[in-house]
């Protein structure tokens, strides 16, 4: 066991309640390790802090994230793509491989299928059989009710009290 001296034990009581105010351990290890090693800088408000002097030219402390601790680049090294040739410049939007629900709602009122009275389970039917695209109730809803408030559709509840949309 180490013999400590009752003064030295004191000033290490007085660091030890002083590195416990942060919460991060990893701040606490390194202030005590630059503290050990005597590195000047730190030494003294942590010094003044121990005897309860305020230094007077104390930085305010920081809020936010840290300094470089952001998200991280992917990709190359900045060296091995400036050697790589350049790449062609994209061309504008990619094209999307299947019709959604917006596209499909276009072309059944473009071939007359809203001419009469359809519920929106009619028009998902249609969407699959006459355009070969399987998409649900719930994706279709909201572009339905977007073409009604555009006024590209008319909606209105049947005697069983659900929606039917057509054109005008």
């Amino acid at each position: 066991m180490i013999n400590i001296p009752a003064s030295l034990n004191k000033g290490i009581g007085q660091l030890a309640d002083l590195l416990n105010q942060f919460k991060s351990e990893a701040v606490q290890v390194k202030l005590l390790d630059r503290f050990l090693s005597g590195v000047g800088s730190v030494v003294q408000p942590v010094t003044n802090a121990i005897s309860g002097v305020e230094s007077p030219a104390a930085a305010p402390k920081r809020r936010g994230r840290p300094p470089g601790s952001g998200k991280k680049k992917l990709g190359r090294p900045p060296a091995a793509s400036a050697a790589a040739t350049p790449k062609p410049a994209k061309s504008g939007r990619r094209k999307r491989s299947k019709m959604g629900a917006t596209g499909a709602l276009h072309k059944l009122i473009d071939s007359g299928f809203f001419k009469t009275r359809r519920s929106i389970a009619e028009v998902t039917a249609a969407c699959k059989n006459k355009l070969g695209l399987d998409i649900a109730v719930t994706n279709l809803s909201g572009p339905l009710m977007r073409f009604v408030s555009e006024k590209k559709l008319m909606r209105a509840k049947n005697k069983d009290e659900k929606y039917e949309y057509w054109a005008k």
